[in-house]
């Protein structure tokens, strides 16, 4: 057994060898000039995270964003070798790009994709990373579960150090216009779809204009109301919202063509049912399924 072990011993130390004259040309070959020269000290972009890391180097995290396919710049706090991975950079979020001592910022262009050897040329998707393996070779691992943006959704409760890497957790509310319904705690889980306790309600009185909050068309009803609009969207076939206007009109629509501002004078009676409101001259009515 011992003579089987010492018989193996060549072998592997060849491969670190091997593994270690690898690594060498690896960084030999990178270009690091034009990323350090672009290196932004005391400044850090807050709140659009993917991940952290503790206990790594600068390069290290720079090579963890170049991995990442939806990374765009890393946040680097060097007194404690703390790494933050981000998915957006300054340009597009400016007011969260803010002065702090200690901290670097750097972008994800800026740096040689060279520092990561086989994964430079990797077929992963969005939301996953490239994981190197020996002999050029890589697999690609889950990153993330996505930005979560829709018409209803705002990230202005995003707190520090939420991410939207697996296992990490987001605080997200709804926009303006909409009632919150839940915690507003949005988890990804390992297989990279999120877990959300948030639910978006459009309902209320709001302000319509020509280019109209749910659809284009014009449903007169007679009799009009909240249950007769419901039931005659349901007809035409799957809706999310529908809508009374002006006494006789009703809308059904799956997305808003625009943000409405909410609005008094929806005091309208219905046509051919005058115990119920249906809005008013450019004034909505809106419900949700």
């Amino acid at each position: 057994m011992e003579k089987h072990h010492a018989k193996n011993l060549p072998s592997v130390f060849f491969f670190l060898c091997y593994m270690l004259v690898n690594l060498m040309i690896l960084h030999c070959r990178a270009d690091l000039r034009r990323g350090y020269s672009l290196l932004q000290r005391g400044h850090r972009l807050e709140k659009r995270l993917i991940t952290n890391l503790g206990g790594i180097s600068f390069l290290d995290c720079v090579e963890e964003c170049l991995r990442t396919n939806r990374c765009l710049s890393v946040n680097y706090f060097q007194p404690a070798h703390f790494c933050e991975v981000s998915f957006k950079k300054k340009d597009f979020v400016p007011r969260l790009y803010l002065a702090k001592t200690g901290w670097f910022y750097s972008e994800r262009n800026d740096w040689d994709k060279e520092m990561i050897s086989s994964c430079s040329q990797s077929n992963c998707r969005e939301n996953e990373k490239c994981a190197p393996k020996a002999m050029g070779e890589y697999t690609c691992e889950l990153s993330d579960c996505g930005v979560p943006m829709n018409e209803e959704y705002s990230l202005e409760n995003v707190q520090d150090g939420d991410g939207i890497g697996i296992t990490k957790r987001m605080h997200v509310t709804c926009l303006e216009g909409f009632e919150k319904q839940g915690s507003g705690l949005f988890i990804c889980q390992t297989d990279g779809v999120w877990k959300r306790d948030l639910k978006c309600i459009l309902s209320g009185c709001f302000q319509d204009n020509a280019s109209r909050v749910l659809e284009k068309d014009i449903h007169n009803l007679n009799p009009n109301g909240k249950e007769y609009c419901k039931t005659h969207c349901s007809e035409l076939g799957f809706y999310k919202y529908f809508g009374v206007e002006n006494g006789n009109e009703c809308f059904c629509g799956n997305t808003t063509q625009y943000m409405p501002e909410r609005a008094t004078g929806c005091d309208k009676p219905c046509t051919g049912n005058r115990d119920e409101l249906c809005g008013g001259a450019w004034r909505i009515k809106i419900f949700t399924f």
